[in-house]
């Protein structure tokens, strides 16, 4: 017998609970579909017309994306805009939308342990801890073998397969300590400092925060937002495969390199 759809979700909320979310974040279900049986799961990092609509095409009971539908007030809802359309074609689908994005972010063996494990880091704990679960908080601390900054950029750059990095060295020097946090973490540079990292690497980080970073004695490498966090999709295959759930996954981009 298959899963049922609230039993997937508990499971996961179990694994990722919801008090680990920050407070401006909307993580759990955005759309609520009936309780079936589900015989497939697509996982995006992000919900999109197009990305709806292929899992109502493909028969799925429940979407698994990252970042959440919600994040301000909705104040109207048409087919013709983007999140209208897709909360018609979900309730029409009969399918139920749910996010799992900061309490995935910060909980043990989440988002920010999948890019240590990309990136092999060791010995790694939180850049910013969260008391109420073991192993759990923002970002990541971590150890890497020696070697050169620049190297250690394209080291980054090769295993995040991104098509590049920005580096901005605080001078020569090599990479031991490493600071880590998936997705946005421009705002814990002091963090990353504090913590005598030699390096931090994280995302949407501002022309005026990279040099306050770089005064403040630490190097950044900046990656594009999604490129530390598509590892979303891989890593809850593996959870659902592990239940014998079927998984159809989908990663659409926004933006193109021109």
């Amino acid at each position: 017998m298959n899963m049922r759809v609230k039993e997937i979700i508990q499971r996961l909320e179990e694994k990722f609970p919801l008090f680990l979310q920050e407070s401006y974040d909307n993580s759990g279900t955005q759309i609520e579909g009936p309780d079936v049986e589900v015989e497939r799961v697509f996982v995006s990092l992000d919900a999109t017309p197009q990305g709806v609509k292929l899992a109502a095409d493909e028969g799925c009971q429940l979407i698994l994306t990252h970042h959440p539908l919600f994040f301000f007030g909705v104040k109207s809802i048409s087919p013709r805009q983007a999140n209208g359309d897709m909360i018609f074609t979900t309730l029409i689908s009969g399918m139920t939308l749910y996010s799992l994005h900061t309490n995935y972010d910060s909980a043990a063996d989440g988002l920010n342990d999948a890019l240590c494990r990309i990136l092999n880091l060791k010995n790694t704990k939180p850049l910013v801890p969260d008391e109420r679960m073991e192993g759990a908080g923002l970002g990541r601390i971590g150890e890497v073998d020696e070697m050169e900054i620049r190297e250690f950029a394209r080291y980054v750059k090769n295993r995040l397969k991104a098509p590049y990095v920005r580096l901005a060295p605080k001078g020569p020097h090599t990479v031991k300590k490493v600071a880590i946090c998936s997705g946005a973490g421009a705002d814990f540079i002091d963090e990353a400092v504090k913590s005598g990292a030699d390096v931090y690497v994280t995302g949407d980080v501002t022309y005026h925060k990279i040099i306050h970073a770089i005064d403040s004695g630490i190097s950044m490498i900046i990656v594009e937002h999604d490129e530390s966090e598509k590892f979303f999709e891989d890593e809850m295959e593996k959870i659902l495969k592990s239940w014998n759930v079927d998984v159809l996954k989908y990663h659409e981009k926004f933006y193109h390199y021109v």
